[in-house]
C-alpha cells in the first residue's frame, strides 16, 4: 500500500523531534517527507512537497497555523492540529471536527487520528477552519456568555459522505444509536454521525440542549410543550415525544426557565 506523505510544522525543535520519532515507531504507513518551523517555510514546504497530510501547530511566532491554510485556495491535504490548548478549545476542534493532539502527544491518540486520516483521505474544508478559528479567537467572556448565541453558531457533522455544516438553532434533538449519534434537524433529513452521544453532550454542554434521558439531547429552543409526570415528557417542533428521566428533571426544569427569562419568552 502506498506510503502517506507528511510534514511536520511546528515552531518548537523538540516537539517536531518527539512527533517524527512516534511516526517512525508507530505509523509504518506514513513517510516524513519534510518539516518546517515557521508558517512561512511550511507554506513552501507544502507547495514543493504536495503532502497528503499536514501536522500544523496553531501558534507559532509571528503567524500561525490558521494563516497557513488561508494561503491556500484549496487545501486538498488533511491536517491533524498539534497543539498545548486546553479546557475550552477542546471543544472548538470538536465542533469542527478537525482532529487534534494535545502536546505532549499520547501514542496512541496519534495512531487513532493518523488511521481516522487514512479511513477518510479528506482535505481540510475552509469551513471547518473558520468554525474552529472563530471559536478560538472568540474573546473570553463571549465563550462564557455561550448560551446566548446559539443562532451564530454551526457545527461541522462528519459522516461517511462527508462533512455537513449544521447551524445550531436547527437542531431539534440528538438521538443515541449505540455508537452512533442521529441529529434531527429542522427542514432537513437527520444525520447519522458516528460518534456517541456522550460526546456531544460534553460539546454542546454550555448552550440550550440539555440530555434529559440516557438516549435524548434536546434543544430547548424547539420544545413546544412539557407535559408533568414521574419525569414529565417533553413535545419537539417536529411532533416527536421525548422522555425526561427522572434524576434530570429538576435541573431540566431550572434550565428551562433560565432559557425563558434570557430568550424573552414566556413559559
Amino acid at each position: 500500500m502506498k506510503k502517506l506523505r507528511a510534514v511536520i510544522i511546528d515552531d518548537e525543535t523538540n516537539a517536531r523531534q518527539a512527533l517524527s520519532n512516534l511516526l517512525q515507531l508507530l505509523c509504518p504507513d506514513v513517510e516524513l517527507v519534510g518539516e518546517a518551523k515557521n508558517v512561512d517555510l511550511g507554506i513552501e514546504l507544502i507547495k514543493h512537497e504536495k503532502p497528503d497530510l499536514v501536522f500544523l501547530d496553531i501558534q507559532m511566532p509571528g503567524k500561525t497555523g490558521f494563516d497557513l491554510l488561508a494561503a491556500f485556495e484549496k487545501a486538498d491535504f488533511g491536517v491533524i492540529f498539534t497543539t498545548a490548548y486546553q479546557e475550552y478549545a477542546i471543544r472548538a476542534f470538536r465542533f469542527s471536527a478537525i482532529d487534534y493532539l494535545l502536546k505532549p502527544i499520547d501514542p496512541d491518540e496519534l495512531q487513532a487520528a493518523v488511521g481516522k486520516y487514512k479511513s477518510q483521505l479528506l482535505g481540510i474544508n475552509p469551513q471547518q477552519v473558520k468554525i474552529l478559528k472563530d471559536y478560538i479567537d472568540e474573546p473570553r467572556q463571549a465563550r462564557l456568555n455561550e448560551r446566548n448565541k446559539n443562532a451564530n453558531q454551526r457545527i461541522a457533522l462528519p459522516t461517511a459522505e462527508g462533512i455537513h455544516f449544521v447551524q445550531m438553532t436547527d437542531i431539534i434533538q440528538c438521538e443515541s444509536l449505540g455508537s452512533y449519534t442521529k441529529f434531527h434537524l429542522a427542514g432537513s433529513k437527520p444525520i447519522v454521525v458516528s460518534r456517541l452521544l456522550k460526546e456531544y453532550e460534553e460539546i454542546l454542554d454550555n448552550y440550550y440542549f440539555f440530555r434529559v434521558h440516557q438516549s435524548n439531547i434536546v434543544n430547548l429552543e424547539h420544545i413546544k410543550r412539557y407535559v408533568k409526570g414521574d419525569g414529565g415528557q417533553v413535545w419537539l417542533s417536529d411532533n416527536a415525544e421525548v422522555e425526561v428521566s427522572r434524576r434530570r428533571k429538576e435541573e431540566f426544569l431550572a434550565l428551562l426557565s433560565d432559557f425563558y427569562v434570557n430568550s424573552g419568552k414566556i413559559a
